[in-house]
């Protein structure tokens, strides 16, 4: 008889990992340490001077924060009652009317953006709801025999609005003409950028100091023009209805040189057979611009749109030194509330306060803005 014998397998070990599995792993820890040590210094720096600030400031905000005796006493909201509060207070539909009837035109815009399709509905809603919001509250107003607990406040809150408003737009389109100007090759072309970018390089005390000379009533060259033309000498410094626009025109002519650096960059990033095509389609030049050059801009234009928002909601030196923020209040813009409360008043809390809530706006205006302008580019 033969006896059969059945062979039982052995158990198999499990197989090893990869000698690479463990290499991309350690790779992995290394490159980790090197990016935090090159970060370190960055997040050392943000922490020391951006974070650690911020939060200091919304901690004083809670105290009367006295600056001289640096003693904080009554802690709580008051600052910021003292800011958006008031006496006798009210709502009417006519309070502000005409920014209100602009803010709604900018609601019902968006809405017909959505409807055709070239804004995406939710972006629309999230951006329609606080302006509906802001119109509701643009209504309230002190009523007969009440006021503000600071009229300051807001009356320098509407003139950083109206300096933003009208500003950015100038700056943005200026820029953009200047850039489509000097975008050729040549000498001259190479002398006019460097004419309308060179007023950039100035400190602004120089830059108002030019432009105080120019509009003197007396020995301006302003005044010297509107004589001719028999219009009269006009001291716009010292008029409450020509102060912030002279600042305004002070600052375009400033920074629009920058703006169109910017607008420059772009434009030589478009590619030039993309106009060759169009000129053989038959497209003339208003059609290029609309179909190549606008949408090739898209990019910076958000750039300068947003960065133009930022820097004018935080307009101070021009302001300061030509007038002031007079004549009486006629000029004053929310840094120079903040740098008097804090400063001049010695209020370090109320100042926080006024800081933050600055910075609670420059933050809601821009990310709308930059979510507008980024679902209009996709």
């Amino acid at each position: 008889m033969v006896s059969s014998t059945k062979s039982i397998p052995a158990t198999q070990a499990p197989p090893a990992p990869p000698a690479g599995g463990r290499r991309t792993s350690a790779s992995s820890r290394r490159e980790a340490r090197t990016a935090a040590v090159f970060l370190a210094p960055f997040l050392l720096l943000f922490v020391a001077f951006i974070l650690y600030p911020v939060l200091q400031a919304v901690a004083m905000s809670l105290f009367d924060w006295d600056l001289l005796t640096q003693s904080a006493t009554d802690f709580g909201l008051d600052n910021y009652v003292r800011m958006l509060g008031g006496t006798g207070l009210t709502w009417s539909l006519t309070s502000m009317l005409s920014w209100r009837l602009v803010l709604l035109a900018v609601v019902v815009t968006l809405a017909l953006a959505a409807r055709r399709g070239r804004l995406g509905a939710r972006t629309a809603a999230v951006t329609a709801a606080p302006l509906l919001l802001l119109v509701l509250a643009l209504g309230i107003h002190p009523g007969p025999g009440g006021q503000w607990n600071d009229p300051r406040f807001w009356a320098a809150l509407r003139h950083t609005v109206e300096f933003t408003v009208v500003a950015t737009p100038l700056l943005v389109v200026g820029g953009l003409a200047m850039a489509l100007l000097v975008n050729r090759k040549g000498r001259s072309s190479a002398f006019y950028r460097t004419a309308f970018f060179l007023p950039y390089v100035l400190p602004v005390s120089v830059v108002t100091l030019i432009w105080i000379y120019l509009l003197n009533p007396d020995r301006g060259l302003v005044a010297w023009l509107t004589e001719r033309l028999g219009l009269g000498a006009v001291d716009y410094l010292n008029e409450p209805t020509t102060a912030l626009p002279a600042v305004i025109l002070t600052t375009v002519w400033w920074t629009v040189g920058f703006t169109m650096i910017l607008f420059l960059a772009g434009l030589q990033d478009i590619e030039p057979s993309l106009y060759e095509a169009a000129s053989l389609d038959g497209a003339g030049r208003w059609d290029s611009f609309l179909h190549i050059t606008v949408p090739g801009l898209k990019r910076v234009t958000v750039l300068v749109v947003v960065s133009q928002v930022i820097a004018s909601f935080q307009i101070f030196g021009q302001v300061y030194l030509m007038t002031r923020g007079g004549p009486g209040d006629s000029s004053l813009v929310l840094i120079q509330h903040v740098y008097e409360s804090g400063i001049r008043d010695s209020a370090l809390g109320y100042a926080s306060a006024l800081s933050l809530v600055l910075l609670v706006v420059i933050l809601v205006v821009s990310l709308a803005q930059l979510k507008l302008l980024r679902s209009e580019e996709s």
